[in-house]
């Protein structure tokens, strides 16, 4: 026999859950608010990421700029310069906000690339390093037969570390004389190749083989 309409209403369980209460309602004013509080953390974020970015950049130039293994003083010569650079676009700053700057820049430096500033040389360096430059500009001062003179003299009497010297300024002026044919040696060749690309004429190619060196075949 079916089921009656009061069967029915008598098998089913009906729940009424009440939602809770809140303790704290929001007025449209302070909803707003918070909304304008979400964007300006995500533009704060957004900065945050460029400003970062920029830092790294800023600071992989100026890993270039101290090359792989930078001096004391190159270091404090390009430090004082960016100091004096970055006080005089930003009017607020002073010595102590400065240098803040300049430590978190260099690091990210120290970061990025592994360079950390050079330890001052002691006095003693100092002044073997100015003693060493004093010699060169005495050595430079010379002509070419005052120093063959030295250096003949020199291995006379084995004093070999002079001569070494002696050798460095000569090979120093040997490529320095050079430098120029080098350079102008370059530029020719640079031509010459451009020119023979254009080259169709078979006589001609031939004749330019001819005046040519043969080249030596590597044997490995």
């Amino acid at each position: 026999m079916g089921k009656t309409k009061s069967n029915v209403v008598e098998n089913v369980v009906v729940q009424l859950v009440e939602a809770p209460k809140a303790e704290f309602v929001l007025s449209l004013d302070m909803a707003d608010l918070i909304d304008q509080v979400v964007d300006r953390v995500l533009e704060a974020e957004n900065h945050a990421f460029e400003a970062d970015l920029g830092q790294e950049k800023s600071a992989m130039m100026l890993a270039e700029l101290m090359g792989t293994a930078p001096t004391f003083a190159q270091w404090e010569a390009i430090r004082s310069a960016w100091l004096r650079k970055y006080m005089g676009r930003k009017p607020n700053a002073n010595d102590e906000s400065a240098d803040r700057a300049w430590q978190r820049l260099a690091k990210r430096m120290e970061k990025e690339t592994g360079l950390t500033k050079p330890a001052k040389p002691s006095a003693n360096a100092q002044r073997v390093a100015s003693k060493r430059d004093e010699e060169k500009k005495v050595l430079q001062s010379m002509v070419d037969s005052q120093l063959e003179q030295m250096l003949a003299a020199y291995k006379a009497e084995d004093e070999f570390a002079k001569a070494s010297k002696i050798k460095a300024e000569l090979k120093r002026r040997s490529e320095e004389a050079n430098k120029g044919q080098i350079e102008y040696a370059k530029e020719l060749r640079a031509d010459i190749a451009k020119r023979v690309k254009v080259v169709t004429d078979v006589a001609l190619l031939e004749q330019i083989q001819s005046m040519l060196p043969e080249l030596v075949e590597s044997t490995i």
